[in-house]
């Protein structure tokens, strides 16, 4: 059982660190934000914030262009906006995307004939306001910087294919792995009590990179208990999903936690914790397969009560990751 004080503290705290994106330990602009969640759903709404922080007199206005992908099948909707210089733009998902009850939207920088290009000066952030017993939770996007040896102002589509790719060239490299410094052990599970629905317990959010909208994905999962003792997972899925930590492995359990050979005196109030490192196995569709790929992840944790969203670490980077192919090859340009 959590008890109301164990980690009152913590709720609301958010971890990024993505490589070159950061800069002492902050992340910097870029040119393409990475939403991973929206929620319209059971009276939910997401205000997503979009900042351009240049301060150019000189400069000129910059479109974004917001690329809603819905959960349900990962069909986009599109909207553009104009920002100028130190403009910031606040919108409601629910009222941008009416259609669409989740998923997650990227925001990215183009010229006023429609051209993605390299404007690394936006920034942003997301707060979830909650409905239908979900707690309200503010999170920090993904945040790619265009290719390091494009101008200001050019062109990031390096091949003409319409996809924004995360591949070093054209926008920073995605995530090799993925790790998530802290979860609490989960109430319920096999056969210990209820399983806890989405409202109620801890839940991940998984995002492939790699291959596109028609691919299911496989992620690696090594969980760790308070005794480095490890243990191993995995899950499938497509697109993009919100999961609960139990649907994804008993091992995030607070019972199982407590029949391992953890330590004792590192819990806290009576209630486990571990860590995770997250790694794409393999990406595949009806034509096409793609080995280790490209992952992101948020957890939405649940702390007596409240919910934050959780950024992880990253280590390394790998170069296939794309948004978003739509067809059953992923990107042939690869």
């Amino acid at each position: 059982m959590i008890r109301p004080f164990s980690f009152a503290a913590l709720a609301g705290a958010a971890f990024l660190a993505l490589g070159a994106s950061a800069q002492a330990g902050v992340a910097q602009a870029g040119s393409l934000l990475l939403f991973p969640c929206y929620d319209n759903a059971r009276g939910s709404d997401t205000l997503i914030t979009v900042t351009n922080e240049s301060s150019d007199p000189q400069a000129s206005s910059i479109k974004v262009e917001y690329v809603y992908i819905n959960a349900y099948g990962c069909l986009e909707t599109n909207r553009t906006r104009t920002l100028t210089p130190n403009d910031t733009l606040t919108v409601s998902t629910l009222l941008d995307n009416p259609n669409a009850q989740k998923g997650y939207l990227w925001v990215f920088a183009k010229d006023n004939q429609g051209r993605a290009i390299k404007h690394d000066h936006l920034i942003g952030t997301a707060h979830v306001v909650g409905g239908g017993g979900e707690d309200d939770y503010e999170y920090s996007p993904f945040v790619f910087k265009a290719g390091e040896a494009l101008a200001a102002g050019a062109v990031t589509d390096l091949d003409s294919d319409g996809l924004r790719d995360l591949n070093g060239l054209e926008y920073e490299q995605a995530p090799d792995e993925i790790l998530i410094p802290r979860f609490v052990g989960q109430e319920g599970g096999g056969g210990h009590g209820k399983e806890l629905s989405g409202n109620n317990g801890s839940g991940l959010v998984l995002i492939n990179l790699t291959g596109g909208a028609a691919f299911e994905a496989i992620v690696d999962f090594l969980v760790y208990n308070d005794n480095e003792e490890v243990f191993s997972a995995q899950y499938q899925f497509k697109c993009w999903k919100k999961v609960d930590l139990l649907r994804i492995s008993n091992v995030f359990a607070d019972w199982f936690l407590q029949s391992t050979g953890h330590n004792s005196a590192e819990e806290v109030d009576g209630s486990e914790t571990g860590w995770m490192r997250l790694d794409g196995n393999v990406a595949f569709s009806t034509a096409a397969q793609f080995q280790d790929p490209a992952i992101l992840a948020m957890l939405i944790e649940k702390i007596d009560g409240s919910t934050c969203g959780e950024l992880p670490f990253a280590v390394g980077v790998q170069a296939n990751g794309d948004l978003l192919p739509l067809g059953v090859l992923g990107d042939t340009s690869l």
